[in-house]
């Protein structure tokens, strides 16, 4: 397995490997090519002072700013034409040179196409020299007032040999200052960006207790606080799970219970009494079995959607037969209870969608107006209406305790109760909203919920015709 370093180690790396490349490049470049640099510049030099020259020729200061030129720039100047030789320079190369010679230049430079040309490498040994140094003479000659103008200007090119030997020596202790600098600011980098990292990661191992205290990290930067609070807003989600998770338990251990109680008193009922063997005791019998299967079917459910999502078996089904199904299951229950189960459809039309999961939907809606009902005469509606001409809504409507405003956002998540006791032991698992959200989501389709505390609720769907 590969080892895996700190993220000081790798910094305080990173940023020493960039310096010594860089200053790696750095001393290559100036130890290299740091004559050539010279060299060009001054060649530049040369030519940009010949051309200053030439414009000037003919100005009333002329002598005065061609012997500033040659000092600002270090460069020797000498001027001549068929009349006049000027030499601004002092003792220098241009000075010792001889008509021939500046005859000879002024041919070669007469044969070039812009009447400019550079001459390398002139060496001469003088008494006042110990060496002899490389001259480069930039000429440039031109027409002015009716007689040829010649215009020299040189410079001698030093040797750099004893200040590249200079840069070596000196690169080594930059070098040194700058790795040490580089670790003091690695040490910066590290209390600001590796020290919340630390704390931030040693307070997240109380994540899962639902523990994490964000006011022990010390954060300087945005990041780490939006980090911060993404992690402190993830505990109280874990702290309200878990809270959620326990209530879920023990809701669907009440709902289990009732029906099992019921299921074994009944059974011993009869076995101990026959009289007691009536149709009246077996249905009840019956009806807290279908009980414990719709809870089961509803856990199942939900534990398949969590891990494979919803599987859709689309048909063509007739709306008014899908509702009158579900109308016939729950008939004979409700007139048992005492419950008006109103069951209104309109011109029928043929819908495509899963016909189990859709009863499914309707079945928790139902199972939901059911549990939560404190009316003496309880009115359960199912139907659909039009909303326009391509979807009709179908509803669940009951005239029940309703649901506060504040609750409404929150009636389709899964571990969710409007309060936390049963009003009536009634069909139903407790997660049977969740459950038609997925489904509906699944489906693509509109749905919501309307209600007025204290008046009614509506649960419905759109369907597409």
């Amino acid at each position: 397995m590969k080892r895996k370093y700190s993220l000081r180690s790798q910094l305080v790396s990173i940023l020493l490997i960039f310096v010594v490349a860089v200053m790696g490049l750095v001393y290559f470049v100036q130890t290299t090519f740091l004559d050539d640099f010279y060299k060009a510049n001054k060649i530049k030099s040369l030519q940009s002072v010949g051309s200053s020259v030439a414009s000037l020729v003919g100005d009333d200061d002329f002598e005065e700013m061609i012997e500033h030129l040659s000092m600002s720039n270090e460069v020797c100047v000498r001027v001549v034409s068929n009349e006049d030789d000027y030499n601004y320079t002092g003792a220098c190369t241009l000075r010792s040179i001889d008509n021939m010679t500046i005859n000879a230049i002024a041919s070669e430079v007469s044969k070039t196409d812009n009447g400019e040309k550079l001459f390398d490498n002139f060496h001469y040994q003088r008494h006042f020299l110990e060496k002899p140094e490389d001259v480069y003479i930039f000429a440039k000659l031109f027409e002015y007032d009716d007689e040829m103008v010649l215009v020299m200007v040189s410079s001698g090119i030093t040797p750099l040999n004893t200040t590249i030997s200079t840069l070596k020596s000196q690169y080594l202790i930059i070098l040194a200052i700058i790795i040490a600098m580089t670790l003091i600011l690695a040490l910066i980098l590290s209390r600001y960006i590796i020290n919340p990292i630390k704390q931030i990661n040693n307070e997240s191992r109380n994540l899962s207790k639902g523990e994490y205290d964000p006011l022990m990290v010390k954060t300087a930067s945005k990041e780490f606080d939006e980090l911060n609070r993404t992690l402190e807003n993830a505990n109280e989600d874990i702290l309200k799970a878990e809270k959620a998770k326990k209530e879920l338990l023990g809701n669907v251990s009440h709902d289990l219970r009732t029906p099992l109680t019921m299921i074994v008193g009944y059974g011993e009922m009869i076995r101990d009494l026959p009289e007691e063997n009536t149709e009246e005791n077996i249905n009840v019998i019956i009806d807290e079995a279908r009980r414990l299967s719709t809870l089961v079917d509803d856990l199942i459910d939900i534990s398949k959607i969590d891990t494979t999502g919803v599987e859709l078996n689309k048909e063509k089904v007739s709306l008014n037969g899908l509702l009158n199904d579900v109308y016939h299951q729950y008939e004979k229950y409700c007139l048992n209870q005492g419950i008006d189960l109103r069951l209104k459809t309109g011109d029928d039309l043929d819908v495509e969608l899963d016909v189990k999961r859709i009863k499914q939907v309707l079945y928790n809606f139902i199972n939901n107006s059911l549990n939560y009902n404190n009316k003496e005469k309880q009115i359960i509606e199912i139907g659909f209406e039009d909303i326009d001409k391509d979807h009709v809504r179908v509803y669940v409507y009951d005239n029940g305790e309703g649901i506060r405003e504040s609750d409404l956002k929150n009636v389709w998540d899964r571990y969710y109760k409007v309060d936390k006791e049963h009003k009536r032991h009634h069909i139903g698992s407790g997660i049977g909203l969740s459950l038609a959200k997925q489904l509906l989501e699944a489906h693509h389709m509109n749905y919501g919920v309307e209600s007025e505390y204290g008046e009614y609720t509506k649960f419905f769907f759109d369907v597409e015709k």
